[in-house]
């Protein structure tokens, strides 16, 4: 598997809309390492950038809690 190029890369509103979850939960499964960044934007509040595939259920190994 190839790492996504940030054009590939979505970011934390749009994971949200296609999971149908708030940002604040999305911050919290990244922080319970639930979910992984594809990559962070520097920065003290660099945004975080997920790979698409991190909403597809099928690419996930478990299903966030």
């Amino acid at each position: 598997m190839t790492t996504p190029t940030p054009p590939d890369l979505i970011g934390s509103a749009e994971v949200c809309e296609r999971l149908g979850i708030d940002r604040s939960t999305l911050s919290r499964w990244v922080a319970a390492g639930k979910i992984t960044p594809a990559l962070k934007l520097p920065g003290r509040r660099g945004a975080f950038l997920f790979d698409p595939d991190i909403t597809d259920p099928r690419q996930r190994e478990e299903e966030p809690k």
